[in-house]
């Protein structure tokens, strides 16, 4: 657990609101382990932090959680991370979420795995929010007495107290409209390859489960996986943007009135950008550390503070809140420091 105390700008402002970022990086492995596909496949291990930012009356403060991501619900914080296991020349990732402070349950490789196969299984966090998880998940392997190896290369968004479902259909969250918009755009991709044998290398209709919410600059969109016609075809795979107005619960705010490249003439290496829901401050995600901003509609002010992120992190959580929300969730992080 790292808490900062950060100062800030000189305006004052009534109201307290605050962030909740929850961020991906890639950590290094500290040894070489037995990937299938031998150099091909040199996978790092995904890992999760925790920023909280809040701002009132020309003060910022922020609190990190640096071993998971914490996701404000109904029933108080969960917490969500990964645990990477090996079973001989088996790797596999386990998501877990639990009620913070809950034990982690994790169901584990399967023996015939650990026993039988050499390969990974590598799955990601892209979103995160109180409902739903969205998964990137990465699968290559090779089982004794198979006739070929496979790779798959899929998106899933489950549950998040059922972090071992199988995925979610489109339809069970975004409604009926956004698998025709799926179907459709698969279509147009499809026409617009040269010929039959290229069309040839994906299914013709996409999986209602093959898809996720992913994470462009300052906001949240949907996407949509074509998967490859045979299993056995490495990083075959096309993702189809899907223009579809995600639900407020879902996306916790309304499309940003700025846009990256009014970011970017501030700071040209910008990542990412997170937009007060008063869009009177910001925060901006730079390769390796975010800065919080006062915002005018006239122009950006300068940094009032900064934060040091692990380098490459990618936000896969952002949620907002003011007065009685935001306290209760600093009173939680103040518990976590004193426990520390």
């Amino acid at each position: 657990m790292l808490v900062l105390l950060l100062f800030g700008w000189s305006e004052s402002r009534a109201q307290e609101t605050g962030v909740l970022l929850g961020l991906r990086y890639e950590e290094p492995i500290a040894k070489t382990l037995p990937y299938y596909a031998g150099g091909a496949d040199s996978l790092s291990r995904a890992a999760y932090s925790t920023v909280l930012i809040s701002e009132n009356d020309g003060a910022v403060v922020t609190w990190a959680e640096t071993n998971a991501l914490l996701i404000p619900r109904n029933d108080g914080f969960w917490r969500v991370g990964t645990k990477r296991s090996v079973y001989n020349n088996w790797v596999e990732d386990f998501i877990w979420a639990t009620p913070d402070g809950a034990a982690q349950a994790l169901t584990g490789i399967q023996p015939y795995n650990g026993e039988y196969c050499q390969g990974h299984r590598k799955q990601t966090i892209l979103y995160a929010g109180p409902r739903y998880l969205s998964l990137d998940q990465r699968s290559a392997g090779y089982c004794e007495g198979a006739a070929h190896p496979w790779f798959f290369n899929t998106l899933a968004v489950v549950p998040l107290d059922s972090t071992t479902h199988t995925g979610l259909d489109i339809t069970d969250v975004l409604g009926p409209a956004a698998y025709e918009t799926l179907t459709t755009n698969a279509a147009t991709f499809l026409a617009s390859l040269e010929d039959d044998i290229q069309r040839a290398t994906y299914i013709e209709e996409p999986d209602a489960a093959n898809w996720g919410l992913v994470r462009q600059p300052g906001l949240w969109t949907a996407l949509g996986r074509l998967e490859a016609a045979e299993e056995n075809r490495p990083n075959a795979y096309a993702d189809l943007p899907l223009d579809i107005d995600l639900p407020a619960s879902l996306t916790d705010q309304a499309p940003p009135a700025i846009d990256l490249a009014r970011i970017q003439a501030l700071a040209p290496e910008a990542i990412d950008f997170f937009t007060a829901p008063g869009q009177d401050w910001l925060v901006i995600l730079h390769p390796d550390h975010l800065t919080i901003h006062p915002l005018t509609p006239e122009a950006i002010g300068a940094a009032a503070a900064t934060v040091p992120v692990a380098p490459g992190a990618r936000a896969v959580l952002v949620q907002w809140a003011g007065d009685a929300r935001l306290q209760s969730w600093i009173r939680h992080f103040e518990r976590l420091a004193q426990s520390d």
